[in-house]
């Protein structure tokens, strides 16, 4: 059985976008909750992170686009997973 390694825990992300409804800082990623998401200002090549705190087995790694009302559909993305350095990109 697949279990979250990464539910709450520390989280970043290169910046933070705050609008009348909120804050949608990186712990809301990986918080456990389907309805809420992240998002950074517009800016070149933004990223999020989580530290795992120990070596961890990744079986999977699931990635979900909001949709937003901005029309934006694209998500690519580059996983880093950094103590036995592994790389994977996609779209």
């Amino acid at each position: 059985m697949l279990r979250n390694v990464a539910l709450n825990k520390r989280s970043y992300q290169s910046s933070t976008y705050t609008d009348q409804f909120g804050t949608l800082g990186a712990s809301l990623a990986n918080d456990g909750t389907v309805n809420s998401c992240v998002r950074s200002r517009s800016e070149t090549n933004p990223w999020w992170t989580v530290d795992l705190k120990n070596e961890t087995l990744v079986a999977q790694v699931n990635l979900t686009n909001s949709g937003d009302a901005a029309g934006t559909t694209d998500v690519h993305f580059t996983l880093f997973c950094l103590i036995n350095v592994i790389c994977i990109t996609g779209t």
